[in-house]
This record gives structure tokens, C-alpha cells and sequence, in this order.
């Protein structure tokens, strides 16, 4: 049974707000504790969405400390997966990063996109499923 409690709610969405803050400022390795965190209570579709972002957080980690192969692995787990959401989902702007991250599975060196992921809070969904706590 799934349970869409305020609580668990409201955690989900501070997890997610702090994972974005994080890897904005380059606290990738924390961005990916924090939204493994929600995604492992986080049910239904979306959680392949958190899963990517997940990913491109590693992937980046393993870029920013010379570690290509496991970034090239965690990039096309992230760029595959964030395929199959429209840009803007759940008013998350991964335009700049997804290019980045070809960039890199394309072996081209590329700069880490600076100012993290653009996202507009008030287009986070109002309800999400849950586990059962």
C-alpha cells in the first residue's frame, strides 16, 4: 500500500531541494546520499527520474577526481534515464548538464557546468507516492 503522508511527503521534497543544493555547490558525492535517501522511499515512475540524477551525481564525483571510467559509466546511466523525462520535469532544468555529460561520453574534456541545476520549486509535484512508513 502506498502512502502519500504529509511527512513523508515533506521529507522527499527536502531531500530533493538539499541534493540540488549540494550539487551546486559541488557536494556531489552528498547530492547523491541525500537523493539516494528519497529515491529508495519514493515509488512509482519517478523514482527512475531521482535515480538518473543520482547517477549524473556520481558521475560527476568520479569526473572531478580523474576517475573516467566510472564517470563514463555513471554518465550514460544518467543520460539514458533523463532521456525519457521532458525537459523541465518536475521544474528541473538538466539541459546544461546532460550536455555536459555527452560531452564527456564523447571524450571531449569539458568543464563541470557550474551553478548546479536550475529548479523551479513550484513546479515539484503536489503529491508523491511513497512508501508505507
Amino acid at each position: 500500500e502506498i502512502s502519500n503522508s504529509e511527512s513523508s511527503y515533506e521529507m522527499g521534497r527536502r531531500l530533493f531541494a538539499e541534493g540540488l543544493r549540494q550539487l551546486c555547490e559541488g557536494g556531489y558525492f552528498e547530492a547523491h546520499d541525500l537523493w539516494e535517501e528519497f529515491w529508495q522511499e519514493l515509488r512509482g515512475p519517478d523514482r527512475i527520474f531521482v535515480q538518473a540524477l543520482i547517477h549524473l551525481a556520481v558521475g560527476t564525483y568520479h569526473y572531478e577526481n580523474g576517475n573516467m571510467n566510472g564517470a563514463r559509466s555513471q554518465l550514460r546511466k544518467a543520460t539514458t534515464k533523463l532521456a525519457k523525462y521532458p525537459a523541465g520535469h518536475w521544474g528541473v532544468t538538466t539541459v546544461d548538464w546532460l550536455r555536459w555529460a555527452n560531452d564527456i561520453l564523447r571524450n571531449r574534456d569539458a568543464a563541470t557546468p557550474q551553478g548546479g541545476i536550475p529548479f523551479e520549486d513550484a513546479l515539484f509535484p503536489d503529491r508523491l507516492p511513497m512508501a508505507p512508513r
